[in-house]
């Protein structure tokens, strides 16, 4: 691939993924993604086949790193090391889109996607849920597995953020950021041991 030809490609995934953190998977087509590229449209096909090619590309790039990260759960010890291990990667910033966040990217495909890829998300997160809820549940006896997937899904949820997913962090009103790491492992702390 050629220098130009490869900036062309990270032009287009740069549009979509800043197109899909702000205005969702349904601002996402090949017009607009070629319009916010600067670009022909017909290009996304000519890179990607499809849009559905284009999102298969933009959610390796934002998955693949947090899953290589997750693995350090696996050697956590303690609770606290355990959650810095589970939500520190979900923090990350998106692959292309500074300001965005690979886990917004992710759940908008997980959420909103069609077919393979959003079954690929689902499956990845669910295979790792399987993962965490017993490195976990060592740390908290008296939580059965149904009352500890439930925190953990509203401790995502805090991570993600709440609709609508507004490009960059919300702010608390002390003008901390709503996902700054520290606030959030006191949080997951608390809904886990609370």
């Amino acid at each position: 691939m050629t220098p130009a030809s490869q900036d062309t490609r990270t032009r287009l995934l740069a549009a979509a993924e800043h197109l899909l953190v702000t205005r969702g998977i349904t601002g996402v087509s090949v017009r607009k993604v070629g319009e916010a590229a600067g670009v022909n449209p017909t290009l996304v096909t000519y890179h990607f086949g499809s849009i559905s090619g284009l999102l298969e590309t933009l959610c390796r790039a934002n998955m693949e790193p947090i899953l290589v990260e997750w693995q350090a759960v696996a050697q956590a010890d303690g609770l606290a090391q355990v959650l810095r291990a589970w939500i520190a990667p979900m923090l990350r910033p998106a692959a292309f889109t500074p300001g965005g966040r690979a886990l917004v990217v992710l759940d908008e495909i997980g959420a909103h996607g069609e077919g393979e890829i959003r079954a690929v998300v689902l499956a990845e997160m669910d295979r790792f849920a399987h993962q965490l809820r017993p490195m976990l549940a060592r740390h908290l006896p008296l939580l059965d597995d149904e009352e500890l997937r439930a925190r953990l899904r509203f401790i995502s949820g805090a991570v993600l953020g709440p609709p609508p997913r507004n490009y960059g962090s919300l702010r608390l009103p002390s003008g901390r950021a709503a996902d700054d790491l520290d606030y959030l492992l006191r949080f997951a702390t608390a809904a886990l041991t609370g």
